[in-house]
């Protein structure tokens, strides 16, 4: 008796244990690879030109206040550019030259 006991024992665990997932092992199920959207390998982007055209205005803007500058007050030349005024002489038209007082500074000198 103690014989089929153990022999229902026995079957009754392989049974429970081959039916019922273990929890210890449990792997959840990978996502789905969604393939990457192709890009496309001609043209370019209006990004690209936007930039371009961008910097170019801003250079220009840069060029064209220091050109203002130079002309209404009187710093004269710092980078050296040139020009009606400063690197050539003047031609007879409306180039606008600020005409700058020079300052005369006393001179202290030492007496004796």
């Amino acid at each position: 008796m103690l014989r089929k006991l153990t022999t229902a024992a026995v079957i009754a665990a392989v049974a429970l244990t081959t039916s019922l997932p273990a929890s210890a092992y449990y792997m959840p199920k990978p996502p789905p690879i969604i393939p990457p959207k192709p890009t496309p390998t001609a043209g370019t982007s209006g990004a690209a030109g936007a930039g371009a055209v961008g910097g170019f205005i801003g250079f220009v803007a840069i060029l064209a206040g220091y050109d203002l500058v130079r002309r209404t007050t009187c710093i004269g030349d710092p980078w050296g550019l040139g020009g009606p005024g400063f690197g050539e002489k003047m031609p007879v038209g409306n180039v606008m030259i600020p005409q700058c007082p020079v300052k005369r500074v006393a001179v202290v000198k030492a007496r004796g």
